[in-house]
């Protein structure tokens, strides 16, 4: 089981948009699952109201909480919501819980974003050994299967995202294990993430993957969400 120092900072990241924190409930849950105390997700609930207020344009902030330094704020420029690009890397450990949890440290994914870099992509598709698929670096994975079928890979070794977790319901998704022989024969795919929403992807390793209507019909329903 992983057990989280009490020193080692926590992240959580959202889209401040029209005066609008989609999912904000679910963030501060998260966080608090993660190992937050409660007046530390009270700090962030408060910093984020201001950012609310005073975001004149869509924001990312970034929300990190540690036990020296307390909570602090920082914001950056929305990432496109434009159709992604990924690569295969491998770096993907089911066993790995530390991964289940928003944590500060992102190290873990330098090397695997450089490779994808190298290969012409977007972000890293990270597998394991014998295929198994889990998230992009920055995002969830969902996949149309043949029968279309919605699925995506169940949260072990990886990050339950809000935005995952919402979708799951709106899509009518399934957690199922999910291997790079399942992509490929895939229909269509998709990310999700708190900064994005739900974005299409559009190849994996150079191979373009099909459209399907849900898809822009998801997108359409986290955009409007209040």
């Amino acid at each position: 089981m992983f057990r989280r120092r009490p020193d080692e900072p926590l992240i959580e990241t959202v889209l401040i948009e029209s005066g609008r924190v989609r999912l904000f409930d679910r963030h501060l849950l998260r966080l608090r699952r993660s190992g937050a105390a409660p007046k530390q997700v009270t700090a962030v609930r408060a910093l984020a109201e201001t950012w609310r207020r005073t975001a004149g344009r869509p924001t990312v902030v970034r929300f990190e909480v540690a036990a020296r330094t307390g909570v602090a704020s920082r914001a950056r420029t929305p990432p496109p919501r434009e159709p992604v690009r990924l690569a295969l890397v491998p770096g993907f450990d089911p066993t790995d819980a530390r991964r289940e949890r928003k944590l500060a440290d992102r190290s873990w994914a330098e090397e695997a974003e450089a490779l994808a870099a190298e290969a012409g992509a977007d972000e890293p598709l990270l597998h394991d050994d014998a295929g198994l698929l889990g998230e992009t670096s920055r995002a969830s994975l969902f996949v149309v299967d043949a029968t279309g079928r919605i699925r995506t890979p169940p949260v072990r070794g990886i990050l339950p995202g809000v935005t995952r977790g919402w979708a799951i319901g709106a899509a009518g998704a399934e957690e199922h294990a999910l291997t790079v022989e399942d992509l490929a024969h895939a229909r269509a795919a998709f990310l999700t993430t708190a900064a994005r929403g739900v974005v299409p992807v559009a190849s994996v390793d150079g191979r373009a993957l099909g459209t399907d209507e849900r898809v822009a019909e998801l997108a359409a329903a986290w955009r409007a969400l209040v």
